[in-house]
């Protein structure tokens, strides 16, 4: 067991607490079909172009001030890019190329360039920010205020314009309905989940969960949320329409949840039994507890891959598990106290 230091500890507690370039001789005439433009228009811009193997994770390094780039099918970092302090969450517009970073130290949320990787701004939110979620459409962006009992919306087309609503104690992990309608919160003090109108920002349903829920995700279908629930050891299903639920067991003090592409398995990271929860989603049993880094926390499923990556806090790794056969196939070191809260993974198409 990695031994944590007073430092480590405190900013543990805060929020739970060969660059390409090219140069074009003028007076050189060059013709292009129409359909090379696409890969070519950023050269003409300047802008650097990477060559991706495959989707990528953007994993957060709480102790680093950093995120790093994993491209998931070559298995290497490819780029580190500064953000602001202590960042945790994670929330990803793929039409809009944009990667939004919850900053809980420093209470802004960075915005990356996904087609570039560079930080293209800081978005102060005056709230210390970690659970992040945004809307279907990409116009909103949710962050929790894990300090307040209150969730900030932001306009991503005019940052500046942000509105502030009511949620339990404790926001954590945030989760959009599948038709735009519904804002799911879990509030860890609270031990229940807030339901928002998405469209009124009002609270229309406070339901009770188990004791500290922290992490959601939807199911493939988007009709069940599921919520972790770190003290009860337990991973509660929630009907989206009806609110009805249903518990299921897990490991010891859960973290994070990711779900098959088939709904049919859920993976659970145990924070502190250093381990991943297969479960079998049609009868709630545990078919294998898969051993990971120390202290894992976020955890999601890639469907090009079929790999469960898993993010260790305490050895400052990240975990890829074959999801055909849920043994660990590769670790791949990140900086210092890496985290990614929410769904992390950018689908490159």
């Amino acid at each position: 067991m990695k031994t944590l230091s007073t430092r480590d500890k405190t900013m543990r507690c805060l929020p739970m607490l060969k660059r390409f370039s090219t140069r074009f001789m003028t007076g050189l005439s060059i013709r292009l079909p129409l359909a090379s433009m696409k890969f070519f228009a950023p050269l003409l811009l300047g802008v650097p172009v990477f060559a991706l193997a495959g989707n990528l994770a953007y994993i957060t390094n709480q102790g680093s001030d950093s995120v790093s780039v994993l491209d998931i099918a070559s298995k290497q970092v490819t780029r580190t890019i500064a953000v602001g302090k202590a960042p945790v969450g994670v929330a990803i517009a793929p039409k809009k190329q944009r990667v939004y970073i919850s900053n809980a130290n420093s209470q802004t949320v960075s915005v990356i360039n996904s087609a570039t990787q560079q930080t293209l701004q800081e978005i102060p939110v005056n709230a210390q920010a970690v659970g992040i979620a945004l809307s279907r459409d990409e116009k909103t962006l949710y962050v929790a205020d894990w300090g307040g009992e209150q969730v900030i919306a932001v306009d991503t087309a005019h940052p500046e314009k942000q509105q502030t609503f009511k949620a339990g104690k404790t926001p954590s992990g945030l989760l959009v309905s599948a038709d735009n309608k519904k804002l799911f919160i879990a509030n860890r003090d609270s031990n229940d989940v807030t339901v928002v109108d998405t469209k009124t920002l009002k609270t229309i349903a406070q339901v009770p969960v188990g004791l500290h829920p922290f992490a959601l995700s939807l199911s493939p279908d988007g009709k069940t949320v599921f919520v972790v629930n770190v003290v009860s050891n337990t991973l509660t299903l929630l009907n989206v329409e009806t609110y009805q639920a249903s518990t299921v067991k897990t490991g010891q003090h859960p973290y994070g949840v990711a779900i098959s592409p088939d709904g049919r398995r859920a993976y659970v990271s145990n924070n502190h039994a250093e381990s991943v929860s297969v479960i079998d989603l049609t009868n709630g049993n545990t078919i294998k507890t898969i051993a990971v880094g120390e202290y894992p926390e976020g955890i999601e499923y890639d469907k090009a891959s079929n790999q469960v990556l898993v993010v260790n806090w305490g050895t400052d790794n990240v975990s890829m598990i074959d999801a055909l056969t849920n043994t660990v196939t590769q670790t791949i070191s990140s900086p210092k106290l890496c985290r990614s809260f929410g769904q992390f993974i950018l689908e490159v198409k």
